[in-house]
């Protein structure tokens, strides 16, 4: 039995006894109160220290589940940081293969092919290093594990990061499942079709009160009257009876934050999903202020 079952059956069974005690005590106080001829007799200061030291419990038990609650995340934030972790490792070595190949078209005079490496290799590392911009671990992780994985089979992975997602509404679990159910569909696709070119885009942007996650694979390109049916439960291009939930999943979860995705999909383009989500709200009146204020300043 792991630590976290114990400490949630410990729990319980203090909350039980509290819950016991209190009820026995007002039981017996209401008991005097009516003069049923009781053989224990207790002060009312006592009774009120019993019934004190219940709530004490019980409001203890809370914060010790808020504890537990944060730790669980601390471990899944660890968990992820290990992740980036051997992404990273896998980049260390991707760049030295970069430099090896540098080197060798150097060695034979190639120069003009050893610029335009250098130049693709740069915009490639700048994608890969915007990922740095998210705020949320979790979602780092899972963009840098799903890039290196994408491209190991041979995909290409374009990346626009122009936000830090910091001011989301939704929480990093949340969110970490939507991303990852989304490039997980499109790396399935690229990876099963028979195109020469294979391309994964990956964007993220802010605009107004709202963030756009846009997340596209080269191919399929679905016909309309699939947009909609791609999201319902069980539907899946893939072979087996345990698919088909990943769609379902985005879309419930998406809904569910007060947010939107849509599918697109166009002939030399592909697939794209777009995720609309909203900023916290306070946060949208304070900059429509900021915005106000800066106008009103300006105007001066």
């Amino acid at each position: 039995m792991v630590i976290k079952q114990k400490a949630y059956i410990l729990i319980s069974l203090i909350l039980l006894q509290s819950v016991l005690s209190m009820s026995v005590v007002n039981q017996i106080y209401m008991n005097k109160l009516y003069d049923i001829g009781l053989s224990y007799k207790y002060s009312y200061p006592i009774i009120a220290i019993i019934n004190i030291l219940g709530l004490c419990a019980i409001i203890c038990i809370y914060y010790i589940i808020k504890v537990l609650k944060a730790e669980k995340e601390s471990i899944m934030k660890l968990n992820h940081s290990k992740e980036v972790i051997d992404s990273l490792q896998g980049q260390k070595h991707d760049f030295n293969n970069h430099l090896n190949m540098l080197a060798a078209m150097m060695q034979i005079g190639n120069y003009d092919k050893a610029l335009e490496y250098i130049f693709n290799l740069a915009q490639k590392v700048d994608g890969i290093f915007s990922i740095s911009k998210i705020a949320h671990i979790e979602v780092g992780a899972i963009l840098c594990r799903k890039c290196a994985i994408a491209e190991n089979k041979g995909i290409t992975v374009e990346i626009d990061i122009k936000t830090s997602l910091e001011n989301l509404k939704m929480s990093s679990m949340e969110l970490s499942t939507i991303i990852f159910n989304l490039l997980d569909n499109a790396i399935y696709e690229l990876e099963h079709c028979n195109e020469e070119e294979k391309i994964l885009t990956i964007d993220i942007g802010e605009y107004e009160d709202t963030y756009c996650i846009a997340i596209g694979n080269s191919f399929p390109v679905l016909c309309s009257s699939l947009y909609d049916k791609v999201f319902e439960v069980k539907y899946s291009t893939k072979e087996g009876a345990d698919h088909g939930y990943g769609l379902n999943i985005v879309k419930q979860t998406v809904e569910k934050n007060k947010g939107q995705i849509t599918v697109e999909s166009y002939e030399g383009v592909g697939t794209i999903f777009t995720v609309f989500l909203p900023l916290k709200r306070e946060l949208g009146v304070q900059n429509s202020a900021n915005m106000q204020g800066s106008s009103s300043s300006g105007l001066t």
